[in-house]
């Protein structure tokens, strides 16, 4: 376990968060700005915004943007495109257990410890889930140390990051209120996730490091995709999703 701060000593890393980040800016696009009927969430209805409440809204909205964004320089890289796979595996427990297994070998083909950070500086165990492969996730996450305020990173290798993504992959899967996360190495020009439906992304920021996970792809029968689906037996939706109301 390690801070953001060591987590983001990889400039294209950093620059990929940082500019991530910033679709949260609540000065970017505000939803609210003149007096008038807007949707209340919590009411579940449109109600009449005066001037006040708005600028109070916004100050609020700011300095929460403002306390979790991260202190990165964003730069700009040349971008050399996505690549999209998926295993083999219709059995979501079995497939939990191999993309585990998968970034175990990327980390050895790497020769570099993976790191995996939130893309907000939130704690991982913000969100109460009682489907039971979350449970046994979370509690895998408190058994390695983590406690209900952190919102730092992991930096794995070996049997601990086959079994931290296996983990992993229930949480990311299940809770609809936490952020995306991100993985990458403290120098390779790529940024990786596992997304929800269990598909593998790479984000490539070099020519050679898109060479490498296309090798690294073949060399561990990856399947490349097109579209980002649900690939598991059963019905269309994704059985344990919660979002924190």
């Amino acid at each position: 376990m390690i801070t953001r701060k060591q987590a983001l000593k990889n400039e294209v890393f950093a620059s990929f968060i940082g500019t991530w980040q910033t679709r949260f800016d609540p000065r970017e696009d505000p939803y609210m700005t003149t007096p008038g009927n807007y949707f209340d969430w919590e009411l579940d209805k449109e109600r009449f915004y005066d001037q006040i409440e708005i600028d109070s809204i916004h100050k609020k909205e700011l300095e929460e943007f403002l306390n979790c964004k991260d202190d990165v320089t964003i730069k700009k890289y040349e971008y050399f495109g996505e690549l999209k796979y998926n295993l083999d595996f219709k059995d979501i427990f079995i497939y939990s257990i191999e993309i585990g297994k998968i970034l175990e070998q990327l980390s050895i083909a790497l020769n570099s410890e993976l790191i995996f950070i939130l893309d907000y500086n939130v704690p991982w165990l913000s969100q109460e889930n009682d489907f039971a492969p979350v449970i046994k996730a979370s509690n895998y996450l408190r058994e390695i140390g983590t406690n209900e305020e952190f919102s730092g990173a992991y930096k794995l290798s070996g049997d601990e990051l086959a079994e931290f993504v296996a983990n992993l992959f229930w949480i990311i899967r299940c809770n609809a209120s936490l952020p995306y996360y991100w993985f990458s190495t403290e120098s390779h020009q790529f940024i990786g996730d596992v997304c929800k439906h269990g598909n593998l992304h790479f984000h490539t920021y070099s020519e050679e490091v898109k060479i490498q996970l296309e090798s690294f792809a073949k060399q561990n029968s990856l399947i490349e995709i097109d579209d980002c689906v649900e690939g598991f037996i059963g019905d269309s939706g994704i059985e344990g999703r919660q979002i924190i109301i």
